[in-house]
């Protein structure tokens, strides 16, 4: 007994050996692996004590860095007496080491059968909708065999929730909540070790179990065979693009597939990148290309030809006359320019004939794709803003043009391209965005209206004409916006241009997943961010007005340049505040995509809450994040509770952000995420106290984090206000259940935003 050195990388322990000791971990990171499952140990963990009970270890040990043990001589249960003897402190330290372990199990176990049922969830879905495809499509289905051995994995034997709950309870008990509960009763404490070692090991062949479940499960989804659910859909996809169907739903789905795998973590990389890349590399719309031009390969070799693309968007425009002629003089001179970034007089008049003649240009193109017959050299230009090929140069030319024939990466139920997105407010399915004047279509009607600028008449067919909607989104949404996602406004031109391709266009194409992916990043951290309060009601059943959470994700639109910023624009689409924050992002950059996504959902956090908070969004007496932050920072000066030094941060932060408080707030939230997260302290007391107020951590970091001191009182404290409104809510559902009503997925969506 007494203490050993271990160095990194040595296994001290392997499975199967005679067990002698338990090791308490004082020092550096521990590596166990238990047949195929593999986890970390912390200073503080007891090696050895999963094994309590059995004469052999169960798992393999391995250093991870150089470390201290302490030896316990341990053979049986009966050994723990030896072990408290020498001090009574002991029988709380193990049993607080045991209970902390099974809840660790338990949790893993938890986080495993949440991967099982989602795969599960995942897997009927696709094929459910896979047989809806083909038959909206009208294409004969082959029977899939292998959905017959799809299984749910809920089985018989499983760990009451119950359970659960208890051991996290006491897992979060402190040393001195131990020794009360124990009263240092060596009985008492081996009792709860044994009990702690029995639910260990159940939990862990429960994982087991869950891990062979989804290996089984998993090639029924996907495989490096051709008969998976996957393959039936690419299939579809490329009979149905042959029979010039629209298969933009069908992309959608692959996509979503492609996504989960990627997520699941239940595929190789290597094996999932190699099974895309035929698909990725798939021309759908080579069918199309051909039905156009008459011959697909003539088409591409006559399209790069010089000059011929802004020759081909002037003749489909319809752009022609003195107008189109001024347009080439001017697309000439800007390409002859020795520094198209110049400042001066001229070359800014010049920017500007070309940007005034660029959005006519486009509305005309855009009116004219309503009727079919596009090339991708005019998707090039509805989509990246490409125009000439002397502005680009040849092989970016080639990059777009094979980026346009799949710029269904570019898309999903959140994410438009420009083009995708004025299409959707032209059918309708959304409506155009707030003027500068912050009044959306219908108000901004009503102000022409009573102006006299307009007719009552002329009024009511504007509310209804979807091309007005169009051409008001192009004038007050996309103009703007261009300008700014591109990022130097001074010498923003939008035409597409070389010196703005600095990367191959692959790398620096903006795809649905990596919009998302930065997405989930941050609702991993700040799992609050995108959930709105709505009311809902069943009076019938007693529920007048509950207000519960519903998350709204926010709509992202792809600008077509080549930018370097992401613009929060809209932080509600409409007067209901449960409708989508539209955000603009370029379809082209190299700035670092999930930084930009950071820096606009602070924005995005700042600007909901005074949209929630309306004329109050700064009065402190009703607490909110604006008002609170407003305060704090308007007031730093007189704060007791910042030092001289933080003090002086917050005076330099205010002067970098000239007096912009908003500005303070995203800097902070940018730390918030980025450092906080992880344990790395950048904020004062004052504004962490802020953050973890109106944007918590989720639950996984809360408990990694808990055990720090800078954060343990905020912890405990959210904890308890959490555990008030689960109670309150459990209640209203039982007596909502009692009286008839059904738990929606809205209900339930609401309960599971307490557990996050």
């Amino acid at each position: 007994m007494g203490p050993r050195k271990i160095a990194k990388g040595e296994t001290f322990i392997h499975k199967g050996d005679h067990r002698m000791y338990l090791y308490v971990l004082l020092q550096g990171k521990v590596q166990a692996s238990y047949i195929s499952d593999v986890w970390e140990l912390e200073p503080g963990s007891i090696i050895g004590m999963l094994e309590s009970c059995s004469e052999v270890y169960l798992c393999d040990y391995r250093a991870m860095t150089d470390g201290m043990l302490y030896a316990y001589d341990y053979t049986k249960p009966e050994d723990f007496l030896n072990i408290f003897m020498t001090d009574k402190k002991y029988v709380s330290v193990f049993v607080m080491a045991a209970m902390r372990q099974t809840a660790f199990f338990f949790k893993r176990h938890l986080e495993y059968q949440e991967r099982a049922q989602s795969h599960y969830a995942f897997l009927i879905e696709m094929h459910q909708k896979y047989e809806k495809f083909c038959k909206e499509y009208k294409i004969s289905m082959h029977t899939f065999q292998k959905m017959e051995l799809v299984q749910s994995c809920m089985g018989e034997e499983k760990i009451n929730p119950c359970m659960f709950r208890f051991y996290e309870k006491l897992a979060a008990m402190s040393l001195e909540d131990v020794e009360r509960f124990l009263e240092r009763d060596e009985k008492l404490g081996i009792g709860e070790i044994l009990n702690g070692t029995d639910w260990m090991l159940r939990a862990l062949n429960l994982i087991e179990e869950l891990r062979e479940y989804l290996i089984q499960q998993r090639e029924i989804l996907l495989d490096a065979k051709e008969d998976n659910l996957y393959q039936r859909y690419f299939d579809l996809a490329v009979k149905a693009a042959a029979q010039d169907q629209d298969i933009t739903a069908l992309q959608e789905m692959i996509g979503r597939i492609m996504e989960y795998a990627y997520k699941s973590r239940l595929y190789g990389k290597q094996m999932l990148d190699g099974i895309f890349a035929k698909y990725q590399n798939h021309n759908f719309t080579a069918v199309e290309v051909k039905e156009e031009t008459g011959n697909a390969q003539e088409a591409v070799e006559e399209e790069f030809q010089p000059d011929n693309f802004l020759e081909q968007i002037l003749e489909f425009a319809e752009y022609d006359g003195e107008k189109a002629e001024q347009f080439r003089a001017c697309v000439t001179a800007y390409k002859n320019l020795t520094d198209i970034y110049s400042t001066t007089d001229e070359v800014r008049v010049l920017r500007k004939k070309l940007t005034a003649g660029y959005y006519e240009i486009y509305t005309k193109a855009f009116k004219k794709s309503l009727d079919g017959g596009m090339t991708n050299g005019i998707r090039m230009f509805l989509n990246f803003g490409f125009m000439d090929m002397d502005l680009t140069g040849e092989d970016a030319a080639k990059g777009l043009y094979s980026m346009a024939q799949k710029l269904f990466l570019c898309k999903a139920s959140n994410v438009y391209t420009i083009y995708e997105w004025l299409l959707s407010i032209y059918k309708g399915e959304n409506e155009p965005s707030r003027n500068e004047f912050d009044l959306d279509y219908p108000a901004y009607i009503q102000e022409q209206r009573k102006s006299g600028d307009i007719s009552e008449d002329k009024a009511k067919e504007m509310l209804q004409d979807n091309w007005e909607k169009v051409q008001f989104e192009i004038e007050n949404m996309f103009k703007s916006n261009s300008r700014m996602t591109y990022g130097r406004i001074s010498t923003f031109c939008p035409l597409l241009c070389e010196y703005d391709i600095i990367n191959p266009i692959e790398n620096m194409l903006v795809t649905a997943e990596k919009i998302n992916t930065a997405l989930d990043y941050i609702r991993e951290i700040d799992f609050s961010i995108f959930y709105r309060k709505i009311v809902f009601s069943d009076p019938e059943k007693d529920i007048n007005m509950e207000m519960i959470q519903k998350e709204v994700l926010p709509s992202v639109i792809l600008m077509p340049n080549a930018g370097s910023r992401a613009m929060m624009w809209q932080e509600i689409s409409g007067v209901r505040k449960d409708t989508p924050a539209r955000i603009m992002f370029p379809i082209l950059t190299v700035s670092n995509i999930q930084e930009l996504m950071i820096d606009v959902a602070g924005r995005y956090r700042w600007e909901i809450c005074r949209r929630i908070q309306g004329v109050r969004w700064n009065d402190v007496t009703d607490p909110s994040l604006t008002s609170e932050y407003n305060d704090y920072v308007q007031y730093y000066r007189k704060n007791p509770e910042l030092s001289a030094d933080a003090k002086e941060k917050v005076k330099n932060a205010l002067q970098k952000s000239k007096n912009n408080f908003r500005e303070v707030f995203v800097k902070d939230y940018q730390s918030w995420l980025n450092y906080e997260a992880k344990g790395s302290f950048r904020l004062n007391k004052v504004s962490r106290a802020l953050l973890f107020k109106y944007c918590p951590f989720a639950k996984h970091i809360r408990e990694r984090l808990k055990i720090n001191p800078m954060y343990q009182e905020m912890f405990q404290k959210y904890d308890i206000l959490n555990e008030r409104v689960i109670r309150r809510l459990d209640m209203v559902y039982d007596r909502y259940r009692k009286k008839g009503g059904v738990i929606t997925k809205e209900l339930q969506d609401n309960r599971d935003f307490c557990e996050l």
